[in-house]
């Protein structure tokens, strides 16, 4: 992703003394934001709230083939605001943005850098002793690119349209692939 850097945020970045935090917003139905900052940090508006909940982020990898890459987002599942939104289905192709600041004396210097622009593809919950962590996984819009939309052919998916139909009764013991429509 090509990107310019602020001639503010590139002097910081140069001298020996700064400090670097992480913007995220979720937008989920009503949009989370949140940053691993210890303060509270507002950009564009948006209070980033500080709270732990944000736990960190997979490497971020660029490269120049035309491939879809993917990069996990880990939060904490102490908040069930997160685990509500995504049990209940409202996280299925939800944006994520994930802006990396520098900071002096707790104010962004320069502009944010957009480090992610992604949508959620899938979900995990890990639940141990120590807590519980949900792991979003983020890829680009363009991951979903090759996907086929429609209904699977099963006899769950059919009874949910018509009930009581038992036209695919039987699907789940067929082995070959049928091409329908060709």
């Amino acid at each position: 992703m090509s990107r310019t850097i602020h001639a503010d945020t590139l002097a910081k970045l140069a001298s020996n003394s700064f400090q670097t935090a992480h913007l995220v917003k979720i937008d989920f139905s009503t949009a989370v934001y949140m940053t691993d900052n210890f303060h509270e940090i507002t950009y564009a508006g948006n209070a980033y709230q500080p709270g732990g909940h944000f736990l960190g982020l997979s490497e971020i990898k660029e490269t120049a083939e035309l491939k879809v890459g993917s990069t996990t987002l880990l939060l904490s599942g102490v908040e069930q605001t997160y685990i509500s939104a995504i049990l209940g289905g409202d996280y299925v192709n939800r944006q994520v943005l994930v802006h990396r600041v520098v900071l002096e004396n707790g104010a962004i210097v320069g502009d944010p850098i957009l480090v992610l622009d992604g949508r959620i593809a899938h979900f995990a919950i890990a639940d141990s002793d120590g807590g519980s962590q949900i792991q979003l996984t983020i890829s680009s819009h363009w991951a979903d690119f090759e996907g086929k939309n429609g209904r699977v052919t099963s006899d769950n998916s059919q009874q949910s349209v018509f009930s009581g139909d038992l036209g695919m009764e039987f699907s789940a013991q067929l082995i070959r692939n049928i091409s329908w429509g060709r």
